[in-house]
Order: structure tokens, then sequence, then C-alpha cells
């Protein structure tokens, strides 16, 4: 009779610690959204084939609101960049696709990073503007980079004299509408 009470218990005691074995590796496999939902971004950017030099071309707009654009946009790479207004505003469109996609994890790596710490010369701000998820640098001289990634597949990067709320009025998303 001992030996069978001996027999159950140790056999209760083995049933227990493998249930705790296996909520211990099930936790250990959840991954957060954010993360998910970053490894999404970059395997569909992985997928996807880089517009042309012409689509590129064709994509990019002739002006933002009364700026003009000062000449011919220069395309370097899977990048487009052009000046408006006198260099007033710079906008540089980055294809993140194919081997491109390296520009959008590290954009995605940076919205993620926290540790972030203003220097007496440079301001860093993370801040969602329009539903869009932007990081700025806003340098004591005068200017602000601004960048976002526009529709998950491009790496869009502004730089201006202004503030960065100034620099995103300025900036109309819908100049981009050609970008798909």
């Amino acid at each position: 009779m001992k030996k069978i009470i001996h027999v159950v218990f140790f056999v209760a005691l083995l049933f227990t610690c493998k249930n705790n074995n296996n909520k211990e590796a099930s936790t250990e496999v959840t991954k957060s959204p954010q993360t998910t939902s970053k490894l999404t971004i970059i395997t569909e950017l992985q997928k996807l084939k880089p517009l042309s030099n012409e689509q590129l071309r064709v994509a990019f707009p002739e002006q933002l609101y009364d700026l003009k654009l000062d000449k011919e946009p220069v395309i370097t790479g899977q990048s487009i960049l052009g000046h408006f207004g006198g260099r007033k505003i710079s906008l540089e469109v980055t294809d993140a696709t194919g081997e491109s996609h390296k520009r959008a994890v590290y954009f995605l790596n940076i919205l993620n990073n926290k540790n972030f710490e203003d220097t007496p010369e440079t301001k860093y701000i993370k801040k969602e503007r329009s539903g869009i998820s932007t990081f700025a640098k806003q340098y004591t001289e005068g200017f602000t980079e601004l960048d976002f990634l526009y529709k998950n597949r491009f790496l869009i990067h502004l730089l201006g004299e202004m503030t960065p709320d100034e620099l995103w009025q300025a900036f109309d998303m819908n100049e981009l509408k050609n970008f798909k």
C-alpha cells in the first residue's frame, strides 16, 4: 500500500513539473506586437521590387505648397532628393524595398529606442503627427531633420530651417500620393 501511495505521489509530482515547464516555454515564445509588426514590415519590404529611376522621378512632387522645386531632383540608388523654395525645404524619398530595407530597419529601431538624450546642440523628438510616427532632430543652429515611414515602404527625410512642427505643417502629405 505504501508503494502505491509513493508511486501516485511521484507521478503527480512529475505531471505538475511537466505542466510548469510548458507554461515557462510558452511565455518565452510570446513576442511584443511592436516586434511582430516590425518583422512583418521588414519581411514585406524584402519581397517588393524597387521602383525604377523613372518611376521615382515621375512620383516626386514638383512643389510643396507654394514652394517650387529648385532644379531637377537627384536620384542615387533607390533614393531621390530635391530642394524646394531656394533650399528652404529639402525632401528625400527612399524606396526601402529590396536591399534598401536596411534604412527602414534603422528607422524602426530608432523609433523603438528609448535612450536618446538631448545634447546642448541637438534635441530629439519622437512624436505621432497625423497618425504617423515621426522622429525629429532639432539643432540649435535653427534647422530640423524629420523622418517617417510612408505606407510602410518609403522612408521620408525632410530638412528645413524651422521647428519640427513647422516643418510638418509646411509639408503636404498629399504630395506623396504618387508613391505607390
